[in-house]
C-alpha cells in the first residue's frame, strides 16, 4: 500500500489584488523539489525586464517516466522493441502582472497556448536547475509578449475588467511516497508475447498479428509559489493485441485489443491465451464482414465504444468551460459546447456521470489519482449530472462569474496551460441490466422499429470496422465494417435507453494528462449510421509467403 508523507490544506488570508503569501509546505527531501524550490525563489526575486511587469506567480511540474515496451510478431521478437527507457521532463508556468490582470487565458498567435517544456532533463540537481532556469527565461519572454497583446485585445473588444483573471483558492500539498521502479520479469513476458503472437500464424487471412507488452511507471512532482504541491505516482501495465486483416472485399483493416494487466508479476497466462484465441476467432469472422448500409435505429455500445462515445460527446463538451481570448478566433474552438447549459437536460436519466479524481484504483486496475490540481487546489469529486441535467462543471481559478470558486479541476499538459478538465469519469446506471436482460431489451427495440437487424459496436469514432449486425429475429451476430458515425452526436446522449451491469476501465489521454472513463454497455434508442465511402486497397502483386 502506498503511503502519504504529508497532507496540508492551507487557507490563506487573501489581500487583493495580489495573493497573500503563505508558508511553503514541508517538501519531501528529493532532488526534484530542492531544484524546483531553489529556482522558483530565484525566479520570483530576480527575473525582471526593465519597464515590464514582474512575475507574481510561478509553478513547475516534473515528470519522471520509466517505460518498458517490447512486442513480437507471429512468434518472433521485433528488433524495434525498447526499454527500459527512462526520461525526465519539465514544464514551467509564470503569471506576470497580478492575479487581477495577467497574461494567462489568452492564446498568443505567435506562441499559441503551450507552456515551455523540456524533454530529457539531466537527472541531477544542477541539471534540473539549469533546465528550469532556461524554461523560466523563455516562459517570461513569451508571457510578456502575451501580456501586451492581451491588454490590447481587451481594449479593442472593450471587455469588462470587473472580474479578476484568477480568483483566490485554498492551496494543498499531498505527497505520495515514491516507490523504486520495479521492473517486470522481462524473460517471462517476452515468452508470453512470443507465444501469443505465434497464434496468429493459424489464421491465414491475417497479414500480420502482434502482441505488445507495455509497462509505464510515471512519477509527478509539482510545486507553485502559493503553497500548492504534490508528488503522485501512476503505474500502468497493458498487453495489446494487433491484427492487420485484408477482408474478402479487399479492404485492409487494423484491429486492436487492449488488455489491462492488474498483476504483472504473476500473470494469468491461461486467461491471456483465452482472450487471444477469442480475438483471433473474431478476426476470422471479420474476414467475411458485410459493409455497412445506411441505418437509423437502436445501437448497442459495448464498454469500449461507450467510453469513446461518452468522451467525445460529454467529457469534451464540459471541459475548458472558460473560453480563451484570442485574435485567432471569435469563439474558442476548444471550449466545451455545454458551458452555457448548466441545469439543462443534456443526458438520459438512465445514468449519472461522476468525476472521481481522488480514487486510486478500481477493480484492481490503476486510476489516475489527482488529489491536488495543477493550480495547487485540492480536487473535489463532482457529480456532473443528475436526472439527466447538467449540475456541475470542472472549474479552475479562472472565473466564470462573480462568486466563482475553483473545485480543483485545472489540469496542465505540455500542449496547454492549466484548463478545466476531468480525471476519472464514471458512468453510473441507476438500474443496471444483466447481459441477458440488456440483450433482450436491444432485440425488442429492434423489433419495435420493424428492423431486420440492428448494430452493436465494439469501438466508436468517426468510422469503425469493429461492429456487428445483430438480427432481430434470433439474435444472430454477423460482423460489419465501414460504419460512418459522424451523425452520432451530443443529441444521442439523451437517447440512452438502458445500461448494462458490467463496466470496464478505458484509459484516455497520454503521459502528460492521463485519465480514465469507467462505463458499462449503453443502449441508444436511436442513432444514424452511414456507410464509409472507401474503396478497396490494391491487392498485393504476389501473395504473402
Amino acid at each position: 500500500m502506498r503511503k502519504f508523507l504529508v497532507f496540508a490544506l492551507c487557507f490563506a488570508v487573501f489581500l487583493p489584488p495580489a495573493f497573500a503569501k503563505q508558508a511553503q509546505p514541508s517538501l519531501p527531501d528529493n532532488v526534484y523539489f530542492r531544484a524546483m524550490q531553489d529556482e522558483m525563489n530565484r525566479t520570483l526575486k530576480e527575473l525582471r525586464s526593465p519597464g515590464s511587469p514582474a512575475p507574481y506567480y510561478a509553478a513547475y511540474k516534473i515528470r519522471h517516466a520509466l517505460t518498458l515496451s517490447f512486442w513480437a510478431s507471429l512468434g518472433q521478437m521485433r528488433l524495434s522493441s525498447f526499454g527500459p527507457e527512462e526520461n525526465l521532463s519539465g514544464v514551467t508556468i509564470l503569471g506576470v502582472g497580478s492575479d487581477k490582470n495577467d497574461q494567462l487565458g489568452f492564446e498568443n498567435n505567435r506562441f499559441s497556448y503551450d507552456p515551455f517544456g523540456s524533454r530529457n532533463i539531466p537527472s541531477s540537481y544542477d541539471g534540473i536547475r539549469r533546465d528550469l532556469w532556461n524554461l523560466s527565461n523563455s516562459e517570461y519572454h513569451m508571457s510578456l509578449d502575451s501580456f501586451v497583446k492581451k491588454q490590447a485585445y481587451k481594449r479593442k473588444k472593450e471587455l469588462s475588467t470587473a472580474l479578476p483573471d484568477a480568483v483566490p483558492a485554498p492551496q494543498a500539498a499531498v505527497f505520495e511516497e515514491a516507490e523504486k521502479f520495479d521492473l517486470p520479469d522481462t524473460a517471462k513476458w517476452e515468452k508470453i508475447v512470443k507465444t501469443l503472437s505465434a497464434k496468429g500464424k493459424n489464421v491465414s487471412q491475417l497479414d500480420n498479428f502482434e502482441a505488445e507488452f507495455t509497462d509505464n511507471h510515471w512519477e509527478y512532482y509539482y510545486l507553485n509559489s502559493l503553497g500548492g504541491a504534490y508528488q503522485t505516482l501512476f503505474h500502468q501495465v497493458t498487453l495489446t493485441l494487433f491484427a492487420r486483416l485484408r477482408n474478402r472485399d479487399g479492404h485492409v483493416q487494423s484491429f486492436y485489443e487492449y488488455i489491462p494487466i492488474s498483476d504483472y508479476r504473476t500473470p494469468d497466462e491461461k486467461a491471456l491465451e483465452e482472450k487471444t484465441d477469442a480475438f483471433l476467432a473474431e478476426m476470422l469472422e471479420r474476414y467475411n464482414a458485410y459493409k455497412a448500409e445506411s441505418y437509423l435505429g437502436p445501437v448497442l455500445l459495448r464498454p469500449h465504444a461507450a467510453a469513446q462515445f461518452i468522451e467525445s460527446n460529454f467529457v469534451w463538451q464540459v471541459e475548458n468551460v472558460k473560453p480563451l481570448l484570442s485574435d485567432l478566433y471569435e469563439q474558442d474552438p476548444h471550449a466545451g459546447s455545454f458551458r452555457e447549459k448548466k441545469g439543462m437536460r443534456v443526458l438520459s436519466n438512465v445514468v449519472d456521470i461522476v468525476d472521481k479524481p481522488l480514487l486510486r484504483e478500481y477493480k484492481g486496475l490503476p486510476l489516475f489519482y489527482m488529489p491536488v490540481d495543477d493550480e495547487g487546489v485540492p480536487s473535489q469529486e463532482l457529480k456532473l449530472t443528475s436526472l439527466g441535467r447538467l449540475r456541475a462543471f470542472p472549474l479552475s481559478r479562472r472565473p466564470l462569474a462573480e462568486g466563482h470558486e475553483s473545485n480543483g479541476h485545472a489540469r496542465l499538459s505540455s500542449y496547454s496551460y492549466p484548463r478545466e478538465s476531468l480525471t476519472n469519469v464514471f458512468v453510473e446506471p441507476k438500474t443496471p441490466l444483466s447481459e441477458e436482460a440488456l440483450q433482450e431489451e436491444f432485440l425488442a427495440m429492434c423489433r419495435d422499429w420493424d428492423l431486420k437487424y440492428c448494430y452493436e459496436l465494439e469501438t466508436y469514432g468517426d468510422s469503425t470496422n469493429r461492429a456487428w449486425r445483430v438480427y432481430a429475429e434470433d439474435g444472430r451476430r454477423v460482423p460489419a465494417y465501414g460504419l460512418d458515425l459522424k451523425n452520432i452526436s451530443t443529441r444521442s446522449l439523451r437517447d440512452i435507453a438502458a445500461a448494462g451491469g458490467e463496466d470496464a476501465v478505458y484509459y484516455t489521454g497520454n503521459a502528460d494528462r492521463p485519465g480514465t472513463i469507467v462505463t458499462p454497455s449503453l443502449l441508444l434508442e436511436e442513432a444514424e449510421i452511414l456507410p464509409v465511402d472507401a474503396k478497396p486497397d490494391r491487392a498485393p502483386f504476389v501473395p504473402k509467403p
